[in-house]
């Protein structure tokens, strides 16, 4: 019975013993060829942080409209003739609607005083004489009608419309949906440069590989004498590729984090003297390992496609 279960755990052995002399080969040969081996993950690193890059723009990008501090609003323009008491009883009247979140009366005399701290506006109010500015009722939509399409939101603001206290209608919803679309066809273009430069990390890998292959053929000849397999021969070559990508991909998440780095001092900066709390954000850590399986299992593949190319040119050469 001991002879039966080392027999059959002698083929787990082996291959256990077989892809651990593949591992530490392949990790041997990158070591043992540093130039060769810097410059196909300076390449890799570089096309992939690209798209990376781009995603991180993106998801900062859709902060500015998720938020709910920066939700946009309807500004309803009283006219000069309502009351005080007028306009917040037509607020309280609309805030009970229940399409709408939440309704704010900004007065008149708020209005001016804060138009009053803008340089050079106070020459202005001094010559047209009193108070110009009317009671203004600011209206926030409740989160469900941001929809694509904005229909719900163009509806509402015809409806305040139609009030008699309302003069004008304001939507301050137009930037976000303009901003959505463009952020829709960002998204298309971020996936076709992750596309097109996910073919470009598998031909880096492939060529590399191949590259290799033809350096090692005599190595290859020798080992097939002696009667090793193709999955033997290929090994080397698979771990070789996965190396490739994984070690870039982690290239690339560096060269993204240093740019972001560079980037925080400037946009902190501007956010300042918008008077704004915004912070950068970057990627996170399920997306990290998202970059580094995605670039792992490009650098696999790229190399599986090189043996395979090598393989089929040898069978076609000992056929004829």
């Amino acid at each position: 019975m001991s002879k039966t279960k080392k027999q059959a755990t002698s083929p787990i052995r082996s291959g256990v013993s077989q892809h651990k002399q593949a591992f530490t080969h392949s990790l041997m040969h990158l070591w043992q060829n540093p130039i060769s081996t810097w410059i196909t993950l300076a390449a890799i690193a570089i096309a992939l942080s690209l798209p990376a890059g781009l995603y991180i723009l993106l998801g900062n990008l859709k902060t500015l409209t998720d938020d709910n501090r920066e939700v946009p609003t309807i500004s309803l323009y009283i006219k000069q003739n309502i009351t005080e008491q007028q306009a917040q009883d037509r607020a309280e009247l609309l805030s009970e609607l229940k399409d709408i979140e939440n309704v704010k009366l900004v007065r008149r005399e708020d209005g001016l005083r804060h138009m009053q701290q803008i340089a050079g506006v106070q020459d202005i109010i001094d010559t047209v004489g009193g108070n110009p500015l009317p009671h203004v009722l600011v209206v926030t939509p409740k989160m469900s009608l941001f929809g694509d399409s904005g229909v719900d939101l163009e509806s509402l603001a015809l409806r305040l419309k139609n009030y008699s206290e309302v003069d004008t209608v304001q939507m301050d919803i137009e930037w976000v949906q303009r901003l959505r679309a463009i952020l829709h066809i960002a998204e298309r273009v971020v996936l076709v440069v992750a596309f097109l430069l996910g073919l470009t990390v598998l031909l880096v890998v492939g060529n590399t590989i191949r590259l290799n292959i033809e350096n090692r053929r005599e190595e290859i000849e020798v080992t097939r004498l002696v009667g090793a397999t193709t999955a033997y021969i290929r090994r080397p070559f698979l771990y070789g590729g996965l190396w490739y990508g994984l070690f870039g991909g982690a290239m690339s998440l560096v060269i993204v984090h240093s740019s972001l780095l560079f980037m925080i001092a400037p946009v902190n900066r501007l956010a300042e003297l918008y008077g704004s709390h915004y912070s950068v954000s970057g990627l996170g850590v399920s997306v990290t390992l998202i970059i580094l399986f995605c670039s792992s299992l490009l650098g696999l593949f790229g190399a599986w496609l090189a043996m395979a190319q090598h393989l089929r040119k040898k069978h076609l050469m000992q056929e004829s």
